[in-house]
């Protein structure tokens, strides 16, 4: 391991230095860097003005705050996983962007149990206006899938993604919530689910995100996150979503990855006309989406289960990357 979790904080916390381009620094150094001066020397051989304008002082208040963020994670219970740690999840190493492009976390900030995602995930997503037959499918389908011992992994939003977690808890299963902020209390959003936040970490479940102790979410953590979604899980559900959905974030990447795309597929007349089944029918017509009933659970596993990933170097990709 080229960089450790100290260092990896410590030049997230640099302007100018953003997460590929440390991957780039990890992959290409031949020697572990052990100390801060180290790590300042190792900076000042790199070309471009971002690496000549860092100054000692500058590195020395960026380790500061990293120590910080270490620290008051410890204090929340928030564990800290590099993407050079062996407890980092395999599936996310191939994690790719609405684009197919590779763009797995290069830190992940857990709270809960890390053994939920040995589990295969299913990724159960979709509006946050659903109909009362969409949080009922959404509340039967993820219960359906824990039972059966699969992950359900969603994004702690109401709507469908709370009837996801709430069906894994119901039946006593595993659900995993990739959240857009910090993972202290004070920053979970929706406040309204931080109680189910709670449940899930109480219940055996898990809170993984990118982003470290205090952070808010904004519009662009929130659409980043869906890749991550996609990426922990095998396949992904769609309960419901309108055609121009957000929920299209995670399916775009789930359709990228070369991962099975399953949706809810409605009887009732009124579902079938609102709004928000559309990207629905979409889905199935245009994408091949695999349209889901209740009567096929089983059908839907083996459906699944035959899912190939798109087969990806975990992030040698990365060096072709210029500073």
């Amino acid at each position: 391991m080229a960089l450790n979790t100290e260092f990896i904080l410590t030049l997230q916390q640099l302007d100018g230095v953003g997460n590929k381009t440390i991957f780039k620094i990890a992959d290409q150094l031949s020697e572990e860097i052990t100390t801060l001066s180290e790590l300042y020397k190792y900076l000042k051989t790199l070309k471009g003005k971002t690496f000549e304008s860092i100054s000692d002082n500058d590195l020395n208040q960026a380790n500061n705050a990293a120590n910080w963020i270490i620290e008051r994670s410890a204090q929340e219970d928030v564990t800290i996983i590099s993407y050079y740690d062996s407890s980092y999840p395999e599936v996310l190493r191939h994690c790719t962007d609405e684009k197919g492009k590779l763009d797995a976390p290069i830190i992940l900030y857990c709270r809960g149990n890390l053994d939920a995602m040995k589990k295969p995930g299913i990724a159960v997503i979709g509006t946050r206006e659903p109909t009362p037959n969409g949080i009922k499918a959404g509340l039967y389908y993820a219960g359906e899938f824990a039972k059966k011992g699969y992950n359900i992994v969603s994004g702690l939003a109401i709507g469908c993604d709370t009837s996801g977690h709430e069906g894994a808890l119901s039946v006593g299963g595993t659900t995993t919530a990739f959240l857009a902020n910090g993972l202290d209390w004070n920053s979970i959003y929706p406040k309204e689910n931080l109680d189910l936040a709670k449940r899930i970490v109480k219940n055996g479940g898990l809170l993984l995100s990118e982003y470290g102790i205090g952070q808010s979410c904004n519009r662009f953590s929130l659409v980043a996150r869906d890749r991550l979604q996609a990426g922990l899980s095998k396949a992904t559900l769609v309960v419901q979503t309108g055609v121009r959905g957000g929920t299209m974030h995670a399916v775009n990447a789930t359709l990228a990855s070369k991962k099975k795309l399953l949706v809810v597929d409605y009887k009732m007349p009124d579902d079938i006309m609102n709004e928000k089944t559309q990207g629905n029918l979409y889905l199935q017509k245009e994408k091949g989406a695999f349209a889901l009933h209740s009567n096929e659970i089983e059908e839907a596993i083996k459906y699944i289960e035959e899912t190939k990933s798109k087969e990806t170097e975990p992030l040698d990709a990365q060096q072709t990357l210029s500073f």
